[in-house]
């Protein structure tokens, strides 16, 4: 019969679905970088804008090794997730790191500039590579090299009012050249005068010459500033 009673049927049950991976519980928070690779992230630009500042201007202002410092503390500090003894060890290490980038970036790049301008300002020094490049490219009057090439081939085989009176020509025909060369000749000597010292010194030593006591107290600056920053997120 139709009007026969129909038996329910059950409804189907809905199974909960699992997510794998994470997904099912998500963090408000944002993530963060790790204090290392954030230290590491501001002091590589900071060192290079240490380099630029130097070459730009010509000084290398050393009390912007505090900056670099400060600066790397305070990334450090920044990007940490929790309170740690580490993060004022790290911050020195990366701002002792940033700060020999930034040195060798000097070295590279600016130092040659600097140490050209620096000579150039003194009549003296340029005069001084003036007898150097002629020395090395055999420049003077013919009869006055002629006569130094002798000295240089027989030691000794000049009398001593020859030698005084060479010295007397070489300084006049020295200072007769730099008064008549101009701003580019003067710059290509000093600069080949210091490209050739640099190279006699060697990277290491050209980069020992760049240290000097005032950047020890910089640096010491620097370091002491990074440690502190990044470790004031511990207390």
């Amino acid at each position: 019969m139709d009007d026969a009673p129909q038996t329910p049927r059950p409804a189907p049950s809905r199974s909960s679905v699992k997510v794998y991976g994470g997904g099912g519980a998500s963090s408000s928070s944002p993530r963060r970088a790790s204090p290392v690779l954030a230290g590491v992230l501001v002091g590589i630009p900071a060192a290079v804008v240490w380099a630029l500042i130097a070459y730009f201007t010509g000084y290398e202002i050393g009390w912007a090794a505090w900056g670099v410092g400060a600066i790397v503390g305070y990334a450090v500090a920044k990007s940490a997730h929790e309170p740690s003894a580490s993060l004022g060890p790290t911050a020195a290490v990366i701002a002792v790191a940033s700060l020999l980038l930034a040195k060798i970036l000097i070295l590279e790049f600016a130092l040659p500039a600097m140490a050209q301008a620096e000579l150039l300002k003194s009549p003296n020094a340029t005069t001084g590579m003036f007898v150097l490049d002629m020395t090395q490219h055999k420049s003077f009057s013919p009869e006055l090299q002629a006569l130094l090439d002798q000295a240089d081939a027989q030691p000794g085989s000049l009398t001593e009012a020859q030698q005084v009176d060479a010295q007397r020509r070489m300084r006049a025909e020295v200072t007769e050249r730099v008064g008549n060369a101009t701003r580019a000749e003067k710059e290509r000597v000093v600069r080949a005068s210091v490209d050739a010292y640099l190279k006699e010194l060697g990277f290491f030593g050209a980069l020992k010459e760049l240290f000097s006591l005032y950047d020890a107290l910089w640096i010491f600056l620097a370091i002491s500033s990074a440690f502190k920053i990044a470790q004031s997120k511990s207390s």
